[in-house]
């Protein structure tokens, strides 16, 4: 960047002053101290020059306040449900639901958690094989693995561990 674009930067808020309608203001400052001093007012020629100076730019300032011609850019607005918004909404509500489940000990079973757990393993065997977590019981059993049958069906008074979670969650995923 050079000087001069340094200096446009930073008079650009005050408008675009060119050379032209400077040298025109001051020759009209000029002519109209001589028509004053020949009807017998007496001006300062400087006087007039700046007063006449201080109108230019005051137009300038102005002009360089009017509004842009341009359209401004389509306004993008996100709303909380939209997807977009945050990606991982359904992460964050299944880990807030394990959060909850650890901070009740001993009801895990009655947990939201759980019956989301239980919900999406049926959903997964119905879908994937065609299989009633209720009523082919020897079927799913086969097919999830003992102990995560057994987390699905049976009394669970505890949130499983991180580690233990993670095994029932593979075994629910892995089923083709």
């Amino acid at each position: 960047m050079t000087r001069r674009d340094d200096v446009k930067d930073f008079l650009a808020p005050f408008g675009r002053l060119r050379m032209w309608p400077v040298v025109g203001t001051v020759a009209a400052a000029g002519l109209a101290w001589a028509v004053a001093r020949m009807s017998g007012v007496e001006f300062a020629l400087w006087q007039v020059v700046m007063l006449a100076l201080a109108a230019l730019f005051a137009h300038s300032v102005v002009s360089g306040m009017r509004a842009d011609t341009e359209a401004a850019p389509e306004l993008v607005v996100h709303t909380v449900n939209e997807p977009s918004w945050r990606p991982f909404a359904d992460v964050n509500r299944w880990e807030d639901r394990f959060i909850f489940a650890e901070a009740k000990p001993g009801r895990f079973d009655t947990t939201n958690a759980k019956q989301q757990l239980v919900a999406l393993a049926a959903e997964r065997l119905r879908l994937r094989r065609g299989l009633s977590l209720t009523e082919q019981p020897a079927e799913c059993r086969a097919v999830l693995g003992e102990s995560t049958y057994r987390f699905l069906t049976g009394p669970v008074p505890d949130c499983p561990t991180p580690r233990q979670l993670g095994e029932h969650l593979h075994a629910i995923e892995e089923i083709s």
